[in-house]
Formats: structure tokens, sequence, C-alpha cells
């Protein structure tokens, strides 16, 4: 996974379109199942769900598979020439609760072709562990504890855990997660539609609290950048 630094001068939709652009080159270098995700002109109404505590968050990322990081270099080159500034991290991806995400899927209707822009936003989520805490209690408080609770008290319908094992580049900050949260257009801009509170003030707050207590036992809060995106699965 690279995080990605979008040119000051180049606007959103030109630098998504760039980086779209990629897909034929980096497939030509080994790099399979590509994802791209940018804050771009659709995310506008969602600027007050950001959370970011860097002095410069970053501006988009693209996921992608390869058979072994020894293919990292001409993939990184091909990148690095549209972006001010990269980082990569080497993850293992996980898309738990499968049963859950179906049933969303088939309730919002998200399916589209390749390439093309997935309905909603996709919330991701670069953030360490806890100061202090165990690496496997951990594991089990984002695996067991709060990762069961993202399909019940959330409208998302599309949900990856991505542990990162090691950085790729050698400036690259600590993170421990990436997290991958896709929503439908309703969660835009909108705590009611982001919670599927479905006009239930009461729900509303019950599940903010809710999320909040289980975030709490996962996250370093000083290292959190929450970014909302346009999401496009480019390849498979």
């Amino acid at each position: 996974m690279f995080s990605l630094w979008r040119p000051e001068p180049q606007s959103a939709t030109a630098w998504r379109q760039s980086l779209m652009a990629l897909h034929g080159p980096l497939q030509a270098c080994g790099a399979k199942q590509m994802r791209v995700m940018v804050v771009d002109e659709a995310m506008d109404k969602a600027s007050s769900q950001r959370i970011t505590f860097s002095t410069d968050p970053l501006d988009g990322v693209i996921s992608l598979w390869v058979d072994s990081t020894s293919m990292l270099a001409p993939i990184k080159a091909l990148i690095e020439q549209h972006v001010t500034r990269l980082h990569a991290y080497l993850v293992c991806e996980s898309e738990p609760y499968p049963q859950e995400r179906k049933a969303r899927i088939e309730r919002f209707s998200t399916e589209v072709p390749l390439g093309q822009r997935s309905p909603g936003m996709c919330q991701v989520a670069l953030f360490r562990k806890p100061a202090g805490m165990d690496f496997e209690r951990w594991m089990v408080n984002w695996r067991e504890g709060h990762g069961s609770k993202a399909y019940p008290l959330q409208s998302i319908y599309g949900y990856r855990q991505n542990l990162v094992v090691r950085p790729l580049t050698l400036d690259a900050p600590e993170v421990h997660a990436i997290v991958e949260e896709q929503f439908p257009a309703i969660a835009i801009g909108s705590a009611d539609g982001f919670y599927d509170a479905q006009g239930n003030e009461e729900l509303l707050r019950q599940r903010q609290k809710y999320m909040s207590e289980s975030v709490a036992p996962i996250m370093d809060f000083s290292s959190l950048d929450c970014i909302l995106t346009s999401f496009y699965q480019v390849s498979v």
C-alpha cells in the first residue's frame, strides 16, 4: 500500500486520472488487484468527517498486490512521477465478515464495472497501536473486539483490515494498521447516514458512543490520519 501526496498545482480530479492511467504500466510490472483511493471534489461534503493529526496528511492511497517485494523498485518509480511524496508499506490484507458484506452490497447495490467510481465514499485510516500495549493484545482488541462492531454500528458495505508487516520505504513513519471502510452515499457529510441511524437520534448517540469506546483500545489517537476518499477498483 502506498500513501500519496498530490502535487500542489494539480487538481484532485486531474491527479486521480493520472493515477488511474498507471494501471497498464503497473500491470506490466506485475501489479495486480489495484485500488485507487483519493480525496477529490466528490468528497467536499465529507470534509467535516476528516480526522487528521499529521501536519501534512496524505491525499490518497494506492493498494496493489505483487508476487514479491523485490518487484517494488519499478512500481515505486512509476508512482513517484505523479506525487510529491509517497510512503510504501507491506501489509497483510484481511476482509472479515463476508456474510455481512454480502448483505450490505445487496442493500446498497454497490457493484460497478472495474475502473468506475464506487458509490459513496471510502474512509481510510492509518494509525499505530496504543503506546506500551502488547502486540498480541492489540491484535485481539482490533480483530475480535473493535472489528466485530464495524458492520453493526455503521452503514459500511466494505471493510478491510490491513495489518502493516513492515515499511518498504526508508522514511515511512511507523504505522501498524491501515483500514479501508466503504460507505454508501447517505454517509457523506451525515452522521445519521454514517451510523445508519435512519433518523433515530437516540440510536445515533448510542452508536457514536459505542464506536468511541470501541476504538479506544486499538488506537494511538495522536498517530491517526483518517481521510475520506473516492474509491476505484481498477483491476483484479
